[in-house]
C-alpha cells in the first residue's frame, strides 16, 4: 500500500458511513476495513531512544490541556506505522535522521525540546512545505524536512483519531454534506462533519 492509498484511507475513515456500497472498489473497501485497526498493527521501527523523543514531540506539539493531547490519540504510534508502511526511502530517511538529531541534541542537553522545535522551524522556514499553493498531488510535499514531516504526521494522526474526531472536533456520527464555509463563533471548536447552518 503507498501513500496515495493511505490518503485514500484517510478519506473514508473520516467519511464513515456516508461512503458505502458499489459506489467503493474493493480495494479501497479492504482499506476501509484496514482502517478500523491500522493503529494496532505492530511495528518496530524506531529505537527506544527515538520512541521516547517522539512521545515528547508529538505532546509538545498537541499538548493535554482541557482537551486530550497526541498521546491520548496514540499519535506516536500513528506516525512509526506511517514512516514504516508509508513513506518512500528518502523520506523515512529524512525523518529519522531527523529524529536522531533531535535525540542526540537533547542527550547531549543542547537545550530544552520546545526551543529545538523552534529552532528547526526557524531554520526550514523557507520549505515549500510551509507555501500552502505548493501542497499538490496528495497533499504530502516529499521534499519535506524533519519538522514538516514531524507537524504534518502529528496533526493528521490526532485529528484522524477517533480521540481527536470525538472529543476535540464536535463529533455528528450520522455527517451529511460538508460546508467549509459555515460561520463559527470564536469559542465554537469546528465540526468533523456538518450540516451548513447546524450549529446544534
Amino acid at each position: 500500500m503507498n501513500r496515495r492509498q493511505f490518503m485514500q484511507l484517510s478519506a473514508l475513515v473520516l467519511a464513515g458511513g456516508a461512503v458505502s456500497g458499489p459506489s467503493l472498489a474493493v480495494d479501497q473497501q479492504q482499506l476501509f476495513v484496514l482502517g478500523r485497526s491500522f493503529i494496532e498493527q505492530p511495528v518496530d521501527l524506531f529505537s527506544s531512544a527515538q520512541r521516547k523523543l517522539l512521545q515528547a514531540a508529538v505532546e509538545t506539539i498537541i499538548p493535554r490541556t482541557d482537551t486530550p493531547g497526541a498521546l491520548d490519540a496514540s499519535v506516536d504510534r500513528f506516525i512509526e506505522l506511517c514512516v514504516a508502511q508509508f513513506m518512500t526511502e528518502p523520506e523515512r530517511t529524512v525523518f529519522i535522521a531527523g529524529l536522531d538529531e533531535l535525540v542526540n541534541a537533547v542527550d547531549q542537553q543542547q537545550s530544552d525540546l520546545i526551543t529545538l522545535l523552534t529552532e528547526l522551524e526557524e531554520q526550514h522556514s523557507d520549505a515549500a512545505w510551509y507555501q500552502l499553493g505548493n501542497r499538490v498531488g496528495n497533499g504530502f510535499d516529499s521534499s519535506a524536512p524533519f519538522i514538516c514531516q514531524l507537524k504534518e504526521l502529528t496533526v493528521v494522526g490526532f485529528f484522524m483519531s477517533e480521540v481527536g474526531a470525538t472529543q476535540v472536533l464536535r463529533h455528528n456520527p450520522m455527517p451529511g454534506q460538508f460546508d467549509g464555509e459555515t460561520v463559527l463563533a470564536s469559542d465554537q471548536p469546528s465540526w468533523a462533519r456538518n450540516t451548513p447552518g447546524d450549529l446544534s
